[in-house]
């Protein structure tokens, strides 16, 4: 992979579960999102601590989206 950096972009969200009837959606906001000159695209966090939540959704992104988080 190229490690040349093309754009970062910080706080995008990603819709984990959408909005249903009564209920507000399931958002993952990534720290940073990086796009390297190479066309390929990761997704970054940067942890403290794991919580409970965080790994649900981690998994969530994996499964709807595809993305692995890259923990830093």
């Amino acid at each position: 992979r190229d490690p040349t950096v093309k754009a970062i972009q910080t706080q995008v969200r990603y819709v984990l579960i959408p909005k249903q009837d009564g209920e507000r959606s399931c958002e993952y906001v990534a720290d940073f999102v990086v796009e390297y000159q190479d066309g390929s695209t990761v997704v970054y966090d940067v942890k403290g601590m794991r919580t409970p939540l965080y790994v649900v959704k981690r998994k969530l992104m994996l499964w709807v989206h595809g993305i692995k988080i890259r923990e830093v």
